[in-house]
């Protein structure tokens, strides 16, 4: 007689984790779905470099890393990529 009790326990379980969590959980991912729309752009990236690099107007290099061929500003004294340092021109 106990192992019925114990299979219905069960089965109870598991329905009520269907008709209350699977609403909840569909919920909870509509939200955060319309959250993620609704975030300018910059903020998705991974990295707050990568959001500047996008807000940021495009630089033409003016020069180029001797050592890795990175292009540089002209106001920088090192490599960003390699750390290299910049023989002034």
């Amino acid at each position: 007689m106990m192992g019925g009790g114990v299979m219905m326990l069960g089965v109870g379980s598991l329905m009520m984790l269907l008709i209350i969590g699977l609403p909840v959980l569909l919920v909870v991912a509509v939200v955060g779905l319309i959250a993620l729309l609704k975030r300018p752009a910059a903020t998705v990236f991974s990295s707050p470099m990568q959001a500047a690099q996008m807000s940021a107007p495009a630089v033409m290099p003016t020069r180029y890393c001797s050592h890795c061929g990175q292009g540089l500003q002209a106001e920088w004294a090192h490599c960003p990529k390699c750390g290299a340092p910049i023989e002034a021109k």
